[in-house]
């Protein structure tokens, strides 16, 4: 197999040079032998790879295919290398993520420290916005979205992370105060503390469900979940996030989810970071990194297929 592979290589480096002496320089080798190790390998295979004139050279159909076939192992190969290099070296550079509010909570924040160590050098910034940013234009490198609204340009490449659930919520006192909710609908019944600032018909859709026809009270509204939080947990009213992020609260009692059983919308979270960005790139390196974690908490309905 090894010989194979390194016959591949040698005939890639020709079929790509377009010519024995050519390749012969590149590789360190003479043309004779580069021009055995062909032979050889045609005599292995049992077809031809090259057509050969003395005016010039031309691949068969079967050193087409195996020049695609070689050309993707290579690129392989080298990617694996590169990966190595970076874990044996320090990277260094400037990395700019901008990112929402519920992308900077445990357990997900987590991860954005983990690469801080795993990678000193690399001077991170983050901005936390619950407002959309385009990153065209923009100081930023990659940015943490539940959605690829927005990616008309070319240019930007959209890695998707995993999926997350979302969870409709309530402090425990203010669900005793209200009258029992057995579908969504009853929602209607309830105060909605509106965060993000979206109409109720979006609020439906965001979860999965078709517009209902009633409307509950917004009891405030506000475009950052932190804030929101802080209304829920005064027991102002009943919001939604996504389950992952709240599963040690819903564990300890400090909240309660409404309508358990309704299966609501997973959103697909993508890292978004140009499309020419080098592989050892900082932007890389972070998606390299979040894509090796495993952020499965247990009830956090978090699914990476």
């Amino acid at each position: 197999m090894i010989d194979q592979l390194r016959a591949m290589a040698i005939f890639q480096a020709v079929a790509e040079a377009g010519s024995f002496r050519k390749a012969a320089t590149s590789l360190g080798l003479s043309p004779s032998v580069v021009s055995h190790h062909i032979t050889q390998f045609e005599t292995h295979l049992g077809t031809p790879l090259l057509y050969r004139s003395t005016r010039r050279m031309s691949l068969t159909d079967a050193g087409a295919e195996l020049l695609r076939a070689s050309q993707k192992m290579s690129k392989a190969a080298q990617e694996g290398l590169a990966a190595v290099n970076r874990r044996v070296s320090q990277p260094q550079g400037k990395l700019s993520i901008t990112l929402n509010t519920s992308a900077s909570r445990p357990p997900v924040c987590d991860i954005y420290t983990g690469f801080a160590r795993t990678y000193p050098e690399i001077q991170l910034s983050l901005h936390i916005s619950d407002r959309y940013v385009n990153l065209e234009g923009s100081p930023y490198d990659l940015a943490i979205r539940g959605t690829t609204r927005g990616l008309d340009d070319s240019t930007y490449k959209a890695t998707r992370l995993g999926a997350v659930y979302f969870c409709i919520f309530a402090a425990p006192d203010y669900v005793a105060s209200r009258p029992p909710v057995q579908s969504f609908e009853d929602l209607a019944n309830w105060d909605w503390v509106q965060t993000p600032q979206i109409n109720w018909a979006g609020f439906a859709r965001m979860c999965g469900m078709p517009p209902p026809n009633a409307e509950p009270r917004i009891a405030v509204s506000c475009d950052n979940f932190q804030m929101g939080l802080q209304f829920v947990r005064a027991g102002m009213g009943f919001c939604a996030e996504f389950k992952l992020l709240l599963v040690e609260d819903l564990k300890a009692g400090r909240l309660v989810e409404v309508l358990p059983g309704l299966m609501t919308k997973p959103l697909d979270i993508f890292a978004i970071y140009p499309a020419n960005a080098p592989s050892d790139s900082p932007a890389r390196l972070f998606v390299e990194y979040m894509t090796s974690q495993d952020w499965l908490l247990d009830g956090g309905h978090f699914t990476r297929d």
